[in-house]
C-alpha cells in the first residue's frame, strides 16, 4: 500500500514538473514572414532583425520564406486558394492593390496612427495604402526605375542623355551602329513577363499617351495611342542583345553589369549589383530618366508591407511589421540595396543618405530621386492620367495579356492595331471572369 501511494506521489509530481515546460511549448507561435527580397546580404539583415525581434518578443517565433519574383503569382494564387496564408508579406504593387479588396489583409490603421499618420510618409508612397477609408499596407519603399547608361560609350560618340523619344531613338541606332561586334546598344525586355509590361510603360506606353484603364478607370487598352507605342517599342528590340525576347529582371541588369549595353532600363539596385560585380563599370556609369513625350514618366512602385487576415497570429504580425519599421534593422534593410529602395518614413531619410554608397554618387542619387517625385514616378497599377488604383492589376500581370501583346508585334509581326484590339478583349475578358 505504502509503495503504491509512492509511486501515485511520485506520478503526480513528473506531471507537475512537465506542466510548465508543456504550457511553454503551447505558449510558442511561429509567424511566416514571406520575402521577395533575397540577395544574400539582404537575407543577413533580415535574419539579424528576426533574431532581436524574438528577443524582445518571448514566445513568438518567425520563421522566413523567400520566393523568387517569377514565381510571386503562383504562390500567392495557391495560398489564398488553400487559406494557408502567412501572417506577414512584403507586396509588389499588383498585391498592395488587389489583396485588400479581397478581404485578404488586416486593418493597419492603428499602427498608421502610432507611426505619426499620413504625415509620417512621403506623400507619393501611400499611393496604394488605403481603401474606403483603411490602411491594409503600408510602403516601407520606392522603387524609381532609370535608364543607366556608359558614359564613355555615350562620350565616344558624341552622344548626349537623350531627353526625348526621338532622341532615345536615334541614341539607340548610334550605339548599336557603332558597338557591332563590341556591346550592344540598349538592354530593355522583351520578354513573356511583368518586366517587359514596365519597359513598355516606361518606354513607349506612357510617353506616348497610351494606357490600359482611361482617367474614368474603363479599359482602353486598344487606343490608336496604345497601337503607337506598340510600334515604337518593336522599333527598339533590333537594339538589343539576342535572347531579350525571353529576359525579365535579373537578364535586364545583367544586360549592363556585364557590360554587354550601352544603356539598360533599370532599378536602383544596379547601383548595388555594379559595386559588388563589376566596379569599373560603375565608375564608368551615369543614370537620366527614361525620355518624355507627351508626359515623362517611369515606373517607381511603392514596396508595401502587409498582414494577412485570416493567417493564425495576425496581431503578432502586426507587431513584427511595427518592430520592421521602428528599429534600426528598417534603415539597414534599405541599405542592403542602396538607391533600390528609398525610404517612405520622413524620419529615416536623414539616416539613410548617410550610406557611404549613395554618398559617392551624388549624380546618380539626383537622377533616383528626381524619379519619385509626384508627376514622375508612378506605380504601373496607377498610372498617369488614373485617379486610382484598379483592384484587377494582379490578374492582369498574372496573366501576361501586355507582354504577349509585345511580343505579337515584335517577335510575329503582327498589325500593332490588331494586337491592341486583341488585348483589350482579352483584357475583358479577364476582369469579367475574376469581376469584384
Amino acid at each position: 500500500m505504502k509503495k503504491c501511494v509512492f509511486l501515485m506521489f511520485v506520478a503526480i509530481l513528473a506531471i507537475g514538473l512537465l506542466a510548465p515546460v508543456c504550457n511553454a511549448a503551447a505558449e510558442t507561435k511561429t509567424i511566416r514572414f514571406w520575402s521577395d527580397q533575397s540577395e544574400p546580404w539582404q537575407q543577413k539583415v533580415i535574419a539579424a532583425m528576426i533574431q532581436d525581434f524574438e528577443s524582445s518578443h518571448p514566445g513568438v517565433k518567425v520563421e522566413v520564406e523567400y520566393i523568387a519574383f517569377k514565381d510571386r503569382q503562383a504562390k500567392m494564387t495557391a495560398a489564398l486558394a488553400a487559406q494557408d496564408v502567412p501572417e506577414v508579406a512584403f507586396l509588389s504593387s499588383q498585391y498592395a492593390t488587389s489583396l485588400p479588396s479581397q478581404g485578404a489583409l488586416k486593418s493597419l490603421d492603428d499602427l498608421m496612427k502610432s507611426l505619426g499618420g499620413p504625415d509620417a510618409f512621403t506623400g507619393a508612397s501611400l499611393s496604394l495604402a488605403m481603401l474606403d477609408g483603411h490602411y491594409y499596407t503600408l510602403p516601407y519603399a520606392t522603387l524609381p526605375v532609370v535608364m543607366w547608361y556608359r558614359k564613355d560609350r555615350f562620350q565616344e560618340n558624341g552622344l548626349k542623355p537623350p531627353q526625348t523619344l526621338d532622341e532615345f531613338y536615334n541614341a539607340a541606332k548610334v550605339l548599336s551602329e557603332k558597338g557591332k561586334g563590341t556591346y550592344y546598344a540598349l538592354g530593355t525586355p522583351f520578354g513573356r513577363g511583368e518586366y517587359t509590361d514596365e519597359g513598355f510603360s516606361s518606354l513607349a506606353l506612357w510617353p506616348l499617351g497610351g494606357h490600359v484603364f482611361n482617367e474614368k478607370m474603363k479599359l482602353d487598352f486598344n487606343s490608336p495611342e496604345t497601337a503607337k507605342a506598340l510600334e515604337f517599342y518593336k522599333s527598339l528590340y533590333p537594339f538589343t542583345p539576342t535572347g531579350s525576347e525571353s529576359w525579365e529582371y535579373a537578364d535586364t541588369m545583367k544586360s549592363f553589369v556585364s557590360g554587354s549595353c550601352a544603356m539598360t532600363l533599370y532599378y536602383g539596385r544596379m547601383l548595388k549589383n555594379l559595386e559588388e560585380y563589376s566596379p569599373d563599370t560603375l565608375a564608368k556609369t551615369g543614370a537620366f530618366l527614361p525620355p518624355k513625350g507627351k508626359v515623362q514618366a517611369t515606373v517607381n512602385p511603392p514596396q508595401s508591407i502587409g498582414v494577412f487576415q485570416k493567417s493564425k497570429y495576425p496581431d503578432d504580425g502586426v507587431e513584427f511589421v511595427k518592430f520592421f519599421l521602428t528599429t534600426k534593422h528598417y534603415v539597414e534593410f534599405l541599405w542592403t540595396t542602396p538607391g533600390h529602395a528609398v525610404p517612405t518614413l520622413k524620419s529615416s531619410f536623414d539616416q539613410w543618405r548617410q550610406n557611404d554608397l549613395l554618398k559617392k554618387y551624388p549624380e546618380i542619387m539626383d537622377v533616383l530621386l528626381k524619379a519619385c517625385d509626384a508627376g514622375i514616378g508612378f506605380s504601373p497599377t496607377k498610372p498617369p492620367g488614373n485617379p486610382e488604383a484598379s483592384p484587377y492589376w494582379q490578374a492582369i500581370r498574372g496573366a501576361n495579356i501586355i507582354p504577349d501583346a509585345v511580343q505579337r508585334v515584335t517577335l510575329k509581326n503582327e498589325d500593332p492595331k490588331a494586337a491592341a484590339d486583341w488585348a483589350q478583349k482579352e483584357l475583358e475578358k479577364l476582369i469579367e471572369k475574376v469581376k469584384m
